[in-house]
C-alpha cells in the first residue's frame, strides 16, 4: 500500500524487486549487530565499528547540475504528508523492536530504492532483549565532506506518532528524493533512526539508534562530518526553534538561525535542558560534530492516541522543510568548511 509518488527519474525495478519483495518479511542491507552496552550511554565513547552492508544497488547515473536558487522552492510538504499518512495511519502504533516499528524501516527502504539510492540497515539491541535497526541511505558528494539528516520512526506507545516523528521521517525523505539525482559538495547521509524514545522508565533508555550509528562512525568520519540536523516534531505548534544542549559546537545552530533570518522564517534559539538531550542530535552533539534540532513545539498530542496525520498543520511542515532543504542545498565548500 505505498502512496504514489512523484518520479523524476526511473525506477529501479529489478533493484527494487530484488530489496523489497512486500512491506512484511522482506530484507534490506542487513547488516551486523552493534554491540552497545546495557544502557547504551556510553556508546558514543566506544571504539568505532564498521557496519557491512549485505548487497548495494546501483546509484543513479545522470546527477544534476549544481542546484540553483529556484531548487529553494521545490520542497512539497503535501509528498512529506504522504510518508505521514502511511506511518500515522496504516502502520500506527511503532515502539522500538516491535513488528511495527519494522515495518515502517522497510517502507522507509523501500522508498529510498525507488529513488536510486542503496539503503541500509543497521541492527542493534535493547536492553530489554529484542533489537531495533536504523536505516541508512546517503547521496555521495564530490569532497570528502559529509553532512548527516536524521529523523525517528519509531514512536511512543500508544501514539500512531504522526507529528513525533512521521513528520521529521517525511521531510527528510522528501529531501531524499529531491536530492536521487544532484550533484552535492558534501556527501548527504540519510539516518531514519530506530529507538529514539524511551523503553522503559529509565530516562536515559532512548536514542538508542542515533547512539549506535555514532559508535559505529571512525575517527575519520567524525573528523569529515560537517554537521547533522535532527527533524522531530515539525508538524505542530507556535514556535519554531532550532535546539542544543549547548555542549558541543553550535556553529549549525548559528549557520540555521542566519539562514533563516535571510529567507524570513521565523526562527530562534531554544536549549534542549534534557541531561541525555531529547532528540537525536544528543549523539553527534556529544561527539563533537556540529549538531542541531529543529522543532516545531509545544504539541499537546505529544505522545498520545491524538498524535494522527489529520492533527499535523501542512503549514508547519513547509516551514521547517523549506529551511532544511533550502540550507542543505546551498552547502557549498566555504559553508561546509565554516561549520567546521
Amino acid at each position: 500500500m505505498n502512496p504514489t509518488l512523484r518520479m523524476s527519474c526511473p525506477v529501479l525495478a529489478a533493484a527494487f524487486a530484488v530489496a523489497i519483495s512486500g512491506c512484511a518479511g522482506s530484507t534490506v542491507h542487513v547488516a551486523p549487530t552493534l554491540e552497545l552496552s546495557a544502557d547504551a550511554a556510553s556508546a558514543t565513547a566506544g571504539v568505532a565499528e564498521s557496519l557491512a552492508t549485505s548487497e548495494t544497488f546501483a546509484p543513479v547515473a545522470d546527477p544534476l547540475a549544481q542546484a540553483e536558487p529556484a531548487v529553494l522552492d521545490l520542497f512539497d510538504a503535501s509528498n512529506a504528508m504522504t510518508h505521514v499518512r502511511y506511518l500515522a495511519d496504516v502502520v500506527g502504533d511503532r515502539p522500538a523492536g516491535s513488528v511495527a516499528e519494522r515495518e515502517a524501516a522497510q517502507y522507509i527502504a523501500g522508498q529510498l530504492t525507488e529513488w536510486g539510492y542503496a539503503p541500509r540497515f543497521e541492527e542493534f539491541p535493547l536492553p530489554n532483549g529484542s533489537s531495533s535497526r536504523n536505516v541508512v541511505a546517503e547521496r555521495t558528494g564530490t569532497s570528502s565532506y559529509r553532512f548527516v539528516l536524521g529523523a525517528h520512526f519509531d514512536t511512543k506507545s500508544p501514539s500512531p506518532g504522526a507529528n513525533d516523528n512521521g513528520t521529521g521521517t517525511g521531510v527528510v525523505l522528501e529531501i531524499a528524493q529531491l536530492l536521487s539525482e544532484s550533484d552535492p559538495y558534501a556527501t548527504i547521509e540519510f539516518v531514519f533512526f530506530g529507538a529514539e524514545e524511551r523503553i522503559d522508565g529509565d530516562p536515559d533508555h532512548h536514542h538508542y539508534g542515533s547512539r549506535a550509528r555514532v559508535a559505529a562512525m571512525s575517527t575519520q568520519e567524525r573528523t569529515d562530518t560537517a554537521g547533522m540536523i535532527s527533524v522531530d516534531m515539525i508538524g505542530y505548534g507556535p514556535a519554531f526553534h532550532v535546539r542544543t544542549m549547548k555542549r558541543g559546537p553550535q556553529t549549525l545552530s548559528a549557520e540555521l538561525l542566519s539562514y533563516a533570518t535571510d529567507r524570513g522564517i521565523a526562527c530562534t534559539f531554544r536549549i534542549d535542558p534534557g541531561a541525555t538531550g531529547w532528540s537525536d542530535h544528543e549523539a553527534y552533539e556529544l561527539a563533537g560534530i556540529p549538531a542541531a534540532w529543529v522543532e516545531w513545539r509545544d504539541d499537546p498530542t505529544y505522545h498520545t492516541v491524538g498524535d494522527t496525520a489529520s492533527h499535523v498543520r501542512v503549514d508547519k511542515v513547509d516551514t521547517a522543510g523549506e529551511l532544511v532543504w533550502g540550507y542543505v542545498t546551498g552547502l557549498d565548500q566555504a559553508r561546509v568548511e565554516k561549520l567546521r
